[in-house]
């Protein structure tokens, strides 16, 4: 699906014309926005036609990435960027940005927030609705820090859910309740660990689209870059809190099992210990000789019984004096 911006002669505006778009693209006076959701191959050919790109930056684009990245061309910037989607667990949605002089193009295969939102910030601007939402005066640069700042708004939720989550299980290891915390414990430190991954590539981006001198990225908008790039590592610091927290969950939990699995010994013990005069006056009764108790009747039954329910309370007794349980 294809989708464009046009700001041409102060004017917002959408087209969805290839041809179109490419003869506004060619002017550089006009600044635009181009959004490629799942796109066909008619979509793709026009990427590869249409624009001067590297067969590296097509096939980065189309092929999926395993880690954030940027390339500095000639006339253009490719960045490899990632959106958070995150319910139980984060998974990452690959979002592909060519940046050119007068253009930006988004490239990616599934629906993302913070796109949405800034072209909701567009739509409401066009209407009216808003009087300083037009991106585009500043420039395609001026797009792709507003793509930035909207992706940043998805981390700080997905760092506050891990935050909550840890709380959640610290509380259960003091209430020493134990059902599926280990498994619990080992999401977040994935979830932590993806974070702390896609915050540091994406933070090292940041740093060289403030530091590298490019066509593309004025020097006057590189304040907003640097806006962000604070962002990156206040979150970076929270990441890093949360990472040293996991060890300290799973040394708690180890240390909770090992004390139940002590007291669990220790009754075993006592019952064991309980049990042991039964067992040598049962063992003494089964021999296979003649013993005169088993003359007595009913007698011989019921001192034996006797037998057994005293020596065990008495070492029961012997037990609480000493205070083993």
């Amino acid at each position: 699906m294809i989708k464009a911006v046009v700001y041409l002669d102060g004017k917002l505006f959408y087209e969805n014309e290839l041809e179109n778009i490419s003869k506004y693209i060619k002017k550089k006076e006009n600044i635009i926005w181009l959004d490629l959701e799942t796109p066909n191959e008619a979509e793709i050919d026009f990427l590869i036609d249409g624009f001067d790109f590297h067969t590296i930056s097509i096939e980065d684009a189309i092929l999926p990435n395993d880690h954030p990245k940027i390339d500095f061309f000639d006339n253009y910037i490719f960045l490899t960027l990632y959106s958070i989607n995150f319910i139980e667990n984060i998974d990452l949605i690959e979002l592909n940005i060519f940046l050119g002089k007068n253009y930006l193009i988004t490239f990616h295969d599934e629906k993302i927030n913070s796109l949405n939102k800034t072209f909701n910030t567009i739509n409401k601007t066009i209407n009216g609705e808003i009087s300083n939402g037009n991106i585009f005066k500043r420039g395609s640069d001026s797009i792709l820090h507003k793509i930035l700042n909207s992706l940043i708004d998805e981390y700080y939720p997905a760092i506050e859910k891990i935050e909550n989550k840890i709380a959640i299980l610290e509380d259960k290891l003091v209430e020493e309740k134990e059902e599926k915390i280990m498994e619990d414990i080992l999401e977040q430190k994935r979830n932590i660990l993806i974070l702390r991954k896609l915050l540091y590539l994406e933070r090292q981006i940041l740093n060289k689209i403030i530091k590298e001198k490019n066509k593309c990225i004025k020097e006057i908008n590189k304040t907003y870059f640097r806006d962000i790039y604070d962002h990156f590592v206040n979150m970076q610091e929270t990441v890093e809190i949360l990472r040293e927290i996991i060890p300290s969950l799973i040394e708690t939990y180890h240390s909770m099992t090992s004390k139940k699995l002590n007291r669990l010994i220790h009754r075993l013990t006592i019952l064991a210990t309980i049990a042991i005069p039964m067992t040598i006056i049962t063992s003494f009764y089964g021999m296979n000789v003649e013993i005169p108790e088993f003359k007595w009747g009913i007698w011989g039954y019921l001192f034996v019984l006797f037998l057994l329910v005293v020596s065990s309370a008495a070492i029961y007794i012997i037990l609480k004096i000493k205070k083993w349980f």
